[in-house]
């Protein structure tokens, strides 16, 4: 039987798989290519985010000393990073309990979502999904924010912080070439939501 920890681990890697095949069309659009990938791989990767995750919690001792880096502006993020690894424990703690294989389908992955009976976080996903990439954007979108971003990274590599600062640099360079931000995210967001309503029978 697999452990937790594997099943989550290749649960990450299916979802992220799963985004790139229902998104594809956007991020062949060469606008949305860059913030697809941050999507991807940097919101939804199969990795092992957990120092970024613990610096995110960590994040507001960080923006006293960067100026014009506001916590706020990424509060949604650390509330969506937080929720995102609950919800993932719960699908990956369903498939165990079902003795699910690691080479698991799409049919017996959705079982095990639905199994996990958290339909009213998963509709606080995709609403965090939203604020946070229009926040990102409208943060990218500041004349100085760039130059915060690239003079503190060696301030951020001393004092513990490296990882959260590469998500919200790989986030700055990723958004820029996006023209049509709302596009992008409501595309994304109203999908995500028609195919939670299908696996919960709503």
């Amino acid at each position: 039987m697999a452990t937790l920890q594997e099943m989550k681990t290749v649960l990450q890697a299916f979802q992220s798989r799963r985004l790139r095949r229902d998104h594809a069309d956007l991020a062949a659009e060469q606008q949305y290519h860059d913030i697809g990938e941050f999507f991807f791989e940097e919101m939804y990767g199969p990795r092992d985010f957990a120092a970024r995750d613990e610096q995110a919690r960590r994040l507001q001792q960080f923006t006293h000393i960067a100026p014009g880096l506001n916590v706020g502006d990424v509060q949604n993020v650390l509330e969506l990073i937080d929720l995102t690894n609950k919800l993932d424990e719960a699908v990956a703690n369903a498939l165990v309990a079902m003795d699910a294989p690691l080479d698991f389908d799409e049919e017996i992955y959705e079982r095990a979502y639905a199994e996990a009976d958290n339909y009213d976080e998963r509709v606080r996903q995709i609403e965090l999904v939203r604020h946070s990439l229009y926040n990102v954007y409208r943060m990218a979108k500041r004349p100085l924010i760039g130059g915060v971003l690239k003079s503190t990274q060696g301030l951020a590599q001393t004092v513990g912080m490296a990882d959260i600062h590469r998500f919200l640099r790989t986030g700055f360079v990723a958004i820029q070439s996006v023209r049509d931000i709302h596009r992008f995210v409501e595309t994304v967001c109203v999908r995500e939501q028609d195919r939670l309503d299908r696996i919960y029978g709503m």
